[in-house]
């Protein structure tokens, strides 16, 4: 709460650097006046813009640009303090653009004015980035939250003006091919644009691979996984214009797209596997729950958190055709979810005074035990004997293959593949829904102490 309290006022920062560049500004433009100087040879500049619209120049000089860095400094601190999402690189654009338009022009400012607009900065500016959902069905449009959409292209076509002129002129040209067709099934990302490089693409990039890798999750291994697939050109969506670019991510035109040169880019081929296709046909319960993991993950608990990690590292096991990896990434999404430092767990249990004779803290012990009371619950333990030895036995398979190198059994690999997807999709609907526990802590005690359970 202090360090609330502490916090430096941005709109006097602001007025501060304000009143430095101007005068500043002006003592160049007093020097320039005078018949023996050479701007060239000036020791204070650092940078000289022109204002082509006004036929003025701005001079900023070095220690008004390390005011300004400063000035970012503190904008950081107190919307770090704050939980305000922002990209640095379009704050300080934003900026920049404030201070130079008052300074060029002589516009009068104050407080509330500078207050109104440190409140716009506060809301960033977000742009959409479309991709393809490969071996995905769905028709028409879902909304995931604020930041994702699904839509089909028959949909998204609808929506993007002149999309039959320009269909009209490619048809004029042979080696144009449409973008988007009425079949495909488009991810729409919004991320905060940061205005300078690619930054802003990559980070929508990684979170429609976190996406789908959810989505292969909720589907399971008996479906063919989609796959996400980047556009040959970047479509974008932004102020509720569309626009594309060029395939290094930076704008080529401002052109509305609907044709571009150019396929889907994909080294997968086609995909002769007859199941199903990916779908939104899972347990609707999870629809606000994927923007949350994506997108809000200070919401979930501690627990909910590591059953998000556990979610990506098996969504993206699905995707890989690999059995024996993707028996390793349900393992190791198990033991992201349940696994705590034997000779930790001890010492806090002593520490909390609730360690005993006849407790065991293995590994192997923690993921029997956790097993139990989230997919047995009701089940006597003698008749989980042969459910205890398969886990341990997995368990030290899992081990093997990475320690050994053994092979994981062809025999009855899809069995137990589907088998382990079962318990710990049980495990985890069971954290993220009900919420019983908010640490991997409490669910251990639960298992093992039958505190925590509010069941």
């Amino acid at each position: 709460m202090d360090e609330v309290k502490n916090l430096p006022n941005l709109a006097k920062q602001v007025r501060k650097t304000i009143g430095k560049v101007n005068r500043e500004n002006a003592e160049v433009h007093r020097r320039a006046m005078m018949e023996d100087y050479d701007i060239r040879k000036d020791p204070t500049l650092y940078q000289v813009k022109f204002d082509s619209l006004h036929s003025k120049e701005l001079f900023i000089t070095k220690s008004a640009h390390k005011a300004f860095e400063r000035l970012l400094e503190k904008v950081q601190l107190v919307f770090n303090a704050e939980n305000i999402e922002y990209d640095i690189n379009q704050v300080s654009s934003q900026l920049e653009q404030f201070i130079d338009n008052i300074v060029s022009n002589n516009e009068p400012y104050n407080l509330d004015m500078i207050n109104s607009f440190i409140d716009n900065i506060k809301k960033p500016n977000y742009k959409i980035y479309f991709f393809r959902l490969f071996d995905f069905a769905y028709k028409g449009k879902i909304s995931l939250g604020q930041n994702i959409i699904i839509i089909s292209g028959e949909e998204l076509l609808q929506e993007i003006p002149e999309a039959e002129d320009l269909n009209r002129k490619a048809e004029e040209n042979p080696k144009y091919e449409k973008l988007i067709q009425p079949e495909d099934i488009l991810l729409g990302v919004s991320v905060i644009d940061s205005g300078k490089s690619d930054k802003s693409y990559y980070r929508a990039l990684d979170s429609a691979n976190y996406i789908n890798n959810i989505i292969n999750f909720l589907n399971g291994f008996n479906h063919k996984p989609s796959r996400v697939l980047e556009l040959s050109q970047h479509i974008i969506q932004e102020d509720g214009l569309y626009q594309f670019t060029n395939k290094s991510g930076h704008f080529s035109t401002k052109q509305t797209p609907g044709i571009l040169e150019g396929n889907w880019s994909t080294s997968t081929g086609i995909n002769p596997d007859n199941r199903r296709k990916a779908n939104m046909n899972f347990d609707k319960r999870w629809l606000p729950i994927i923007p949350l993991i994506v997108e809000d993950s200070n919401k979930l608990t501690p627990l909910q958190k590591q059953c998000a990690r556990a979610i990506d590292w098996i969504g993206d096991g699905i995707v890989n055709s690999n059995q024996t990896k993707q028996f390793l990434q349900i393992m190791i999404s198990l033991e992201t979810i349940v696994e705590q430092d034997p000779d930790k767990l001890k010492d806090k249990l002593e520490k909390d005074k609730l360690w005993k004779e006849g407790l065991s803290v293995s590994i192997e012990d923690q993921l029997v035990s956790i097993i139990n009371l989230t997919c047995y619950q009701g089940v006597q333990p003698q008749q989980l004997k042969k459910s205890d030895a398969a886990i341990k036995r997995a368990y030290g398979l899992r081990s093997r293959i990475t320690h050994d190198g053994d092979k994981f059994p062809q025999l009855d690999a899809t069995e137990m593949l589907n088998t382990w997807y079962g318990l710990i999709y049980t495990i985890i609907t069971d954290i993220m829904f009900i919420s019983r526990w908010n640490n991997v802590y409490d669910l251990w005690k639960a298992a093992n102490l039958k505190q925590g359970d509010n069941s």
